[in-house]
């Protein structure tokens, strides 16, 4: 059975590798998308951003989207959970995201939370489970298994069997999930991610589900498209977000700029 998990794991990071993302039809990635009402933008200035890493991830997974915010005026903190490979439960690593915010922060200071894959399920734990919701200002949701992944089932470990669809797990977490209504939640999915499975197991009835359209798990964070999304969710009032360029993990620049020789470093436009 191990063999098999194994082989499904590998022919599913290297068809993850191998696609990109796919804008819906009739739109560009270029374009401009409308920023939602939010709060302030000096209030958001002020805000701090806790970012939480998904399966087998480290903090560094945020670092083109942590340099973008940092370059549009946000404060991104990313935490390190660990270990982040389902080999200990998610109540394991919601403490660990509980002790780095009691070390970072002050107790009075709100905080937004940007939790992708696993790490949103993780932050949602600490938010309705252990005293979170009080000091949370919003939180954003990035491809995370809110009903659970069938990938799950490729894995016996404690976590794995915690996000299988179903499971005692997400069902109780799910029971009082009405309890986020009283902050801004929007879950970001897309409706072809190959980890989530279903993808519409991303979706929340008391979310605000936007699809992002990417092909790659990963992508959600790492892509142009991805990172202006959040960013977009995160700023406040803002008439323009401009849009991050960088190499994205396969080293090859974003496909609309591939043949247009333009540099990869993170950008304002002014």
């Amino acid at each position: 059975m191990s063999t098999i998990r194994n082989r499904l794991w590998q022919q599913y990071q290297e068809a993850a590798q191998s696609v990109w993302e796919l804008p819906p039809a009739g739109q560009s990635i270029e374009g401009t998308v409308p920023l939602p009402p939010v709060s302030p933008m000096e209030q958001t200035k002020r805000s701090r951003t806790v970012l939480v890493h998904g399966y087998k991830d480290e903090a560094s997974v945020f670092n083109p989207l942590a340099s973008y915010l940092s370059e549009l005026g946000l404060e991104p903190h990313a935490v390190t959970l660990a270990p982040s490979d389902c080999s200990v439960p998610m109540e394991t690593l919601a403490q660990q995201l509980a002790e780095f915010i009691d070390r970072s922060f002050l107790s009075y200071q709100k905080l937004d939370f940007v939790g992708f894959s696993l790490g949103g399920i993780v932050a949602r734990y600490y938010i309705q489970r252990m005293g979170g919701l009080a000091r949370t200002n919003r939180l954003l949701t990035v491809a995370a298994p809110h009903h659970g992944t069938l990938m799950a089932y490729l894995s016996s470990l404690p976590a794995a069997l915690q996000l299988r669809p179903n499971s005692d797990f997400l069902l109780d977490l799910n029971s009082d999930a009405d309890s986020l209504t009283s902050i801004p939640f929007v879950s970001l999915w897309s409706p072809f991610d190959l980890m989530i499975l279903p993808p519409v197991n991303s979706r929340m009835p008391v979310a605000s589900n936007m699809s992002v359209w990417t092909l790659r798990h990963q992508a959600l964070i790492t892509s142009r498209r991805g990172i202006r999304t959040i960013a977009e969710q995160l700023l406040a009032q803002v008439q323009n977000v401009p849009s991050p360029t960088f190499l994205d993990l396969a080293g090859r620049p974003a496909l609309s700029r591939r043949t247009a020789g333009e540099g990869f470093e993170l950008q304002r436009q002014s």
